[in-house]
């Protein structure tokens, strides 16, 4: 009896460290290494300052999102994001145009500014309304952004919205797969914008 219940009660063990290592949490985030580089104003001929990711509802939390259907969203409670989902875009949006835009000074933020030749600037607006993977297999991230223009003698105005979507297969399976793909897809969007940009300049 008393061989029974040591047995019992080892297996019981067993299942709580086994569902213990199944549900450990697993934290993500982008891999984009940074560059070092620097970059002075006296070498740049104009602002672009990007103002922080705004994602919709619960796209902004850090379980990595699913569309389980039309009108379904599910944040995952063991696979989540290391840092806030609007600040990791930012940061990256940041990095990727500033090393594609070589003559612009790229910056977060809106830094208040009293010299008057820093007065003029762009602005780049994004607002999120996908970032997550589908039960399909696939990344899906789309929105749109904005791009403004600010003159001491004009003030600020807009100068173009833009549209996107992208619906990417995963490669890979899991949550390392959907993170990868959703990186390289966002990588390709602020790539399109920095192109775009260029060419709405006034």
């Amino acid at each position: 009896m008393k061989t029974l219940l040591l047995i019992t009660s080892l297996l019981l063990v067993l299942s709580g460290c086994s569902s213990a290592i199944q549900n450990a949490t697993q934290y993500y985030q982008f891999e984009q290494p940074i560059d070092s580089s620097s970059r002075n104003v006296s070498e740049t001929n104009a602002q672009l300052r990007v103002q922080t990711v705004v994602l919709r509802g619960a796209l902004n939390n850090l379980g990595i999102a699913m569309k389980i259907d039309n009108n379904q969203i599910h944040a995952a409670n063991y696979h989540l994001w290391g840092e806030s989902p609007d600040v990791m875009l930012t940061a990256t949006a940041q990095q990727t145009l500033f090393k594609n835009m070589p003559s612009w000074m790229v910056i977060k933020g809106l830094p208040v500014i009293t010299e008057l030749d820093q007065q003029t600037f762009y602005e780049l607006e994004y607002e999120i309304h996908h970032f997550n993977g589908d039960m399909q297999g696939n990344a899906d991230i789309s929105g749109l952004w904005r791009l403004y223009y600010t003159h001491p003698e004009t003030g600020r105005r807009l100068i173009s919205v833009h549209n996107f979507s992208r619906l990417v297969p995963i490669k890979d399976d899991g949550y390392d797969g959907l993170v990868a793909t959703l990186e390289q897809t966002w990588l390709n969007i602020n790539l399109d914008v920095a192109k775009a940009i260029e060419q709405a300049r006034l």
